[in-house]
């Protein structure tokens, strides 16, 4: 009988090596001192069960129905090819009550700035530090901040390409989602349950877009929950969801879009906190 390893010290991911100018980096014990795990092992029973049922992911057309206070939807973590050759995942997933939201907030920033120690074209140890097998460089499109986009260029297949500089280039935009169908009245709610949920279209360097919709509230059990989704195949256009029939995605993506996501959470969650207190202690 094959048996899933539960020592994890012997399951880590290989990573790349890092170049001798990031190795001189005060923060890139950060990157090799945290080994990164795979995913836990009901998730990855999840994940090896295949796709889940199509009549159980959230139709496009109701991408924003399911955003309450209480509740959740028929499945919550699982990929699927639909119907229209669009591809759909969605993504639970927890924090501990001693998680900080100003960790998260001070990352994201931060990871945005290129090293001024590196030179450009090395990618950005900043961001490699939240996925080392998948991430390579991560910017705001106009150096300040998200308004105009936000740039980043990663592999999504948990190191099967091999370098994580030849992955796509993508930009990512803010939704205000009270042009897209939120009324005022269902975001006063949700706010005031300390529930957030924003959204992003993304773009490439090759044809086809995504639809990203995060959310999360206070989880039940003490902490937060999130619950985040993804359609492969739309995006947001003058105040309305709109098809990209162009759009490469098959269930091999899909699966290893949710699997990086699933591995990266984990490990954010792991290092974020002791790199947060070294650099802001």
């Amino acid at each position: 009988m094959e048996l899933y390893r539960t020592d994890k010290r012997f399951d880590a991911i290989v990573v790349p090596e890092l170049s001798e100018e990031e190795k001189k980096l005060p923060y890139a014990k950060f990157y090799t001192d945290y080994p990164l795990l795979p995913p836990g092992p009901l998730q990855q029973q999840i994940l090896n069960a295949g796709p889940i049922p199509v009549e159980d992911a959230i139709p496009i057309e109701k991408w924003l129905d399911w955003l309450t206070v209480s509740g959740y939807p028929k499945v919550v973590y699982g990929y699927t090819m639909m119907t229209d050759g669009s591809g759909f995942y969605i993504e639970y997933s927890t924090t501990a009550p001693t998680w900080q939201g100003k960790w998260r907030r001070w990352y994201g920033n931060w990871y945005n700035q290129h090293p001024a120690e590196l030179p450009e074209g090395r990618g950005n140890l900043r961001y490699k530090i939240w996925n080392p097998v998948d991430h390579w460089d991560h910017r705001y499109v106009n150096g300040e901040n998200d308004k105009d986009g936000v740039w980043s260029l990663e592999t999504l297949d948990i190191g099967e390409t091999g370098d994580p500089s030849k992955g796509m280039p993508a930009v990512s935009h803010r939704i205000d989602l009270l042009q897209y169908g939120l009324s005022k009245e269902k975001l006063e709610e949700l706010e005031a349950a300390d529930c957030r949920v924003e959204a992003f279209w993304e773009e490439f360097d090759e044809p086809g877009h995504h639809l990203v919709l995060r959310f999360s509230r206070p989880c039940p059990l003490g902490g937060r929950e999130s619950i985040n989704c993804e359609w492969m195949g739309y995006w947001a256009k003058d105040g309305k969801i709109v098809r990209d029939e162009e759009t490469k995605v098959d269930e091999k993506y899909l699966k290893n879009v949710i699997t990086h996501n699933t591995i990266e959470r984990a490990h954010l969650a792991q290092v974020l906190p002791d790199l947060y207190e070294a650099m802001n202690g």
